[in-house]
């Protein structure tokens, strides 16, 4: 059976993801009640690429026709800053999802990339920001001419790369074959000897 386990983030439980003969499965530590979605209902699987503390990791939202979302992660929280690597179950889950889901493709959205509100979210964020601090700069530096207003400077610059790095794209379809047909991880060789 395919079972992986992540945590979220620091408020949320460890939640074990599993498929079963005709669903996607996930139970929470914290509740006893286990979130089902039926393949049959799946309408969108949506693959992004998020923070994990200092670096990032790869999100799987698998949402179904009434919005219901199940999301797994290929890193898991284990406490402020530090996150565990759960790529091996994380890849072998996406496989069998997706080779689960191939008789339902027709039905289902397969895409890569952030949805759109979450995009134009940061990207105004870090517009109003970055507007914010040059008015700052403006003010203090150029007209007041005071050494403070350089303070402003990198907040300028932050607004920027925010607005650049969420610039607002569509998300792009991809093909599910890709994880569909890919295959399993191979164990590692075993590299013990026992001495007799």
């Amino acid at each position: 059976m395919i079972q992986h386990e992540d945590r979220r983030n620091a408020a949320s439980g460890l939640r074990t993801t599993r498929l079963s003969d005709a669903a996607l499965i996930q139970a929470n530590d914290r509740s006893e009640a286990a979130q089902t979605l039926a393949f049959a209902d799946i309408r969108s699987v949506r693959l992004n690429v998020e923070m994990a503390g200092p670096s990032s990791q790869v999100v799987c939202r698998v949402q179904d026709a009434l919005g219901n979302e199940l999301v797994f992660g290929s890193m898991s929280w284990v406490r402020p800053g530090a996150w565990e690597l759960k790529a091996d179950t994380f890849r072998e889950l996406l496989i069998g999802l997706h080779r689960a889901l191939t008789p339902y493709r027709d039905a289902i959205q397969f895409l890569e990339g952030a949805k759109p509100g979450f995009m134009w979210t940061l990207f105004t964020v870090g517009g109003v920001a970055g507007t914010a601090c040059l008015a700052g700069f403006a003010w203090l530096f150029l007209l007041q001419e005071n050494a403070v207003g350089l303070f402003f400077l990198p907040g300028v610059l932050g607004g920027a790369w925010l607005m650049r790095v969420f610039w607002p794209r569509a998300p792009k379809p991809y093909d599910p074959d890709r994880y569909a047909l890919a295959k399993p991880l191979e164990p590692a060789p075993s590299t013990r000897t026992d001495a007799g």
